[in-house]
């Protein structure tokens, strides 16, 4: 599992968004490109499928700005770029809180 390894609030600075209440402690970002989000909170980032249904994000995409990379794209740059990095290896490195 991917876990945040910098201040959450950082990831404001990169176009996350706060979830509405009572999720307000976690983050999203939406992708046009593949219809996803990535979603992230304290414990844990993923990348989920966009469902209108879903009570964290807002209903309708915003997609006034448009982003030709896809979530895990940007994923993978969340983790070359250090804001994020692999469970097993902060476990295995003794790193683990």
């Amino acid at each position: 599992m991917l876990i945040p390894i910098v201040d959450i609030k950082e990831f404001e600075k990169i176009g996350f968004k706060k979830c509405k209440k009572p999720y307000n402690m976690c983050y999203y970002l939406c992708f046009a490109s593949g219809v996803q989000y990535i979603f992230l909170s304290p414990k844990m980032i993923d990348i989920v499928n966009w469902d209108d249904n879903d009570p964290r994000i807002h209903k309708k995409a915003n997609c006034r700005y448009r982003d030709r990379r896809t979530a895990l794209e940007f994923m993978c740059e969340l983790v070359k770029e250090g804001y994020v990095s692999l469970d097993y290896w902060e476990g295995k490195n003794g790193n683990r809180n």
